[in-house]
């Protein structure tokens, strides 16, 4: 018996949301046909024709309905999922919109733009049967994956105990606090939640889970130091409310501990790396992310990321490639978008649902939280909103 077709809408369609839907018209090209797109929405209805124009190429010429007002959409649409890829700050309430009207969602990263407000959408999507799917894309690409194999699986770097990632760079012309850029939502913390660390940073964390396990404290100094201003609107220059340098230890419940440096406010010499060290060796990679893991261990002996990947993929039985590599896809985003059309349909838990998604978050959270009051803090205490100094303010202007 044929199953129903997922009738989709993309809301939000800016820059990571194209990267969705370029993903979703290659699982079509793929011949993956087991959604329709339906309708797209922004503000700027503009941005929305477009990706209409775009998604009909697609699927013979069937254009989808453009709309700015995500309420007339759900009320003239007949629609059962929904990927949301608006502004942090309007994460929940879209997603709840949705689940309200019997649609299952998959929402960028982060999950919320606090803490509260994503506990309110998993709530929602429980109270209403309904899938939330957290975007996670870096997880699923082959180089993370070997490197949760060699650690958890295979055991190749021993007993786990810490880890080490550095990002570190610079401004051009550091002196120059007026930047001729436009003051967009990402620098304001009221409706991003906060710059790299819960934005790009998120992703790193949700490796760190999906290597490590459960959190269990955290300590951080959170800084603005650029103190940048940029251009409003009005032509005003205002200074950004986010940070630009965060200093994290994290120690988890098993008892590896690492230390996460992020900033953007340490002009000249440049780095970026990740380490994972255990007892017996190493994994190393270049980058914000291990792409590219390298293994060593502790007399010198090396192994290359071509021979560990090549490994790894020839550790998997037929039945998880299928599972984790669907159809041959190793690219993040068709990854991603294809568990949640497949979760949809088949009624299955997505891999990342939004508690996953939350957790992630939580760290990223209680590294402002910590930054916020001066000492550590308890993950378990952040996810359960026993801790919020740092983000009160912006559960007050939403009414989170």
């Amino acid at each position: 018996m044929q199953k129903d077709k997922i009738r989709l809408a993309i809301i939000g369609c800016g820059g990571m949301a194209r990267a969705h839907l370029n993903a979703y018209i290659y699982l079509k090209n793929l011949g993956i046909n087991i959604f329709d797109f339906v309708a797209m929405c922004d503000v700027d209805l503009n941005r929305a024709q477009e990706f209409a124009v775009t998604a009909a190429e697609s699927q013979g010429g069937v254009q989808p309905s453009a709309y700015v007002d995500v309420n007339e959409m759900l009320d003239k649409e007949s629609l059962n999922a929904a990927d949301i890829c608006g502004p942090h700050f309007l994460h929940h309430s879209l997603a709840i919109l949705c689940f309200e009207a019997g649609l299952d969602v998959i929402v960028e990263k982060p999950l919320a733009v606090t803490i509260r407000a994503g506990h309110k959408m998993i709530q929602s999507a429980e109270t209403h049967g309904r899938i939330l799917a957290t975007a996670e894309q870096v997880r699923r690409w082959v180089g993370p994956r070997t490197v949760e194999w060699l650690i958890n699986k295979e055991k190749m770097i021993g007993q786990p105990r810490m880890f080490f990632r550095q990002g570190i760079g610079g401004p051009t012309d550091p002196e120059n606090l007026l930047r001729d850029e436009p003051m967009v939502w990402r620098r304001d913390k009221l409706t991003s939640g906060g710059n790299g660390i819960i934005d790009g940073g998120v992703h790193y964390v949700d490796l760190l889970i999906y290597f490590f396990g459960e959190p269990d404290e955290i300590y951080a100094r959170v800084e603005n130091l650029n103190q940048f201003q940029f251009r409003a609107e009005d032509g005003r220059y205002v200074s950004q409310t986010v940070e630009d340098t965060a200093l994290a230890t994290i120690t988890f419940k098993n008892g590896v501990i690492g230390q996460w440096v992020s900033t953007s406010a340490a002009p000249g010499h440049g780095m970026g790396y990740n380490c994972y060290h255990g007892s017996l060796g190493s994994i190393y990679s270049g980058g914000g992310y291990p792409e590219q893991p390298e293994l060593q261990f502790w007399d010198g002996v090396r192994r290359e990321k071509d021979d560990l990947q090549k490994a790894y993929m020839g550790s998997l039985s037929q039945e998880e490639k299928n599972s984790l590599f669907p159809h041959d896809i190793t690219e993040g985003v068709a990854l991603e978008v294809y568990d949640f059309l497949d979760a949809a349909q088949a009624r299955r838990r997505p891999e990342l649902d939004g508690v996953d998604g939350l957790k992630a978050q939580a760290v990223c959270n209680a590294i402002y939280e910590s930054g916020w009051c001066g000492e550590s803090v308890k993950f378990d205490d952040v996810y359960n909103e026993r801790i919020s100094g740092y983000q009160d303010e912006i559960n007050d202007k939403w009414g989170i």
